[in-house]
């Protein structure tokens, strides 16, 4: 589906109704164009490709799915390949949704095939920086990246939060009683944080680009403007690579929980083994056949030989006691 609107030098927003007259709006540079393709099928991909004079290798990126975050320059026109994050709680995963977008000199087509939530807060965006802004079409793409990259920052506050519980829960004893294997929820989030470090870290390489390529499309004061995208991909970026080395230290201190408790599990059992060996001995020594044994005729050896168990029993166990054993 093709939606078109643009923007006239006189900073008022128009719908489009009619596709046909994109020509006549792009031939005028002073106007600003931007195309939104949602599930755009191979005829309506053809006519903007024919119509904007798009290289074939880049209509190819932005139909297959799963590229790279990259911006590329072309003869007349580049591409810009950026995600849509946002943390699907009911499948309990990142959903990403790929975004490319063409940039000319005064058009913006988006290319989708899952809705992205931004795109409407971006037109809103749009229409409010474009007035502070000095006019061209870099500020439409700011205000995309930019509504897109604010949006990182609640998935990557609920995965830092994640973490977190995880590490009280790890060195809580009452919830290792419960469960003492937190591996599962580690690789778990583990891929989380590895699916959107994939994804940031080249978005933070791609704006490192557009801030310091001599551009003829954007102007000096909007590029001043992306440079704070790229500051705020770098602290998520960074964000994430520190909750990574903690999850991973996590990952290490749980193990080190597991063989403590292992220990004192061992240790506890150790002791119990100890007192009833010597028990084993002395009702061994009474078990034995042999005829002159003077305590057999006892008329109280069988209270005696309790007697004797207890206190061998409990002089142990004072003794482990006191070495903290158990």
């Amino acid at each position: 589906m093709i939606t078109p609107v643009y923007c006239t030098m006189h900073h008022k927003f128009f719908k489009l109704e009619n596709v046909d007259d994109i020509s006549d709006i792009v031939s005028n540079k002073e106007n600003l164009l931007w195309i939104d393709l949602n599930r755009p099928s191979q005829d309506e991909l053809r006519r903007i490709a024919e119509e904007f004079n798009l290289h074939p290798l880049a209509v190819e990126d932005a139909t297959k799915q799963h590229q790279r975050p990259k911006v590329e320059e072309y003869t007349n026109f580049y591409l810009v390949i950026f995600y849509s994050l946002e943390f699907d709680s009911a499948a309990n995963k990142i959903k990403q949704v790929e975004l490319a977008m063409f940039m000319g000199e005064n058009y913006l087509i988006t290319v989708h095939y899952e809705p992205i939530k931004e795109l409407q807060e971006a037109g809103k965006r749009w229409e409010s920086n474009v007035k502070e802004i000095e006019k061209d079409i870099g500020v439409l793409l700011y205000s995309l990246i930019d509504t897109m990259v604010d949006n990182y920052f609640p998935l990557l506050d609920k995965l830092v939060e994640d973490v977190e519980d995880l590490e009280e829960r790890i060195f809580d004893e009452k919830h290792r009683r419960g469960n003492r294997n937190y591996v599962s929820d580690m690789l778990d989030l583990k891929r989380k944080l590895l699916l959107m470090r994939k994804i940031v870290a080249p978005e933070r390489d791609l704006l490192n680009v557009l801030t310091r390529r001599d551009s003829p499309i954007f102007s000096e004061q909007t590029r001043i403007y992306f440079q704070d995208v790229y500051d705020h991909l770098v602290r998520v970026t960074d964000t994430v690579d520190g909750y990574r080395d903690l999850l991973s230290s996590a990952v290490d201190a749980n193990l080190a929980v597991i063989s403590n408790d292992l220990n004192t599990v061992m240790r506890t059992l150790t002791v119990f083994s100890i007192i009833l060996m010597a028990d084993a001995l002395v009702a061994g020594v009474y078990g034995m056949n042999f005829v002159n044994i003077p305590e057999l005729h006892w008329e109280y050896g069988y209270v005696y030989f309790w007697v004797v168990i207890v206190i061998v029993s409990g002089a142990l166990f004072y003794y482990f006691k006191r070495k903290g054993w158990f």
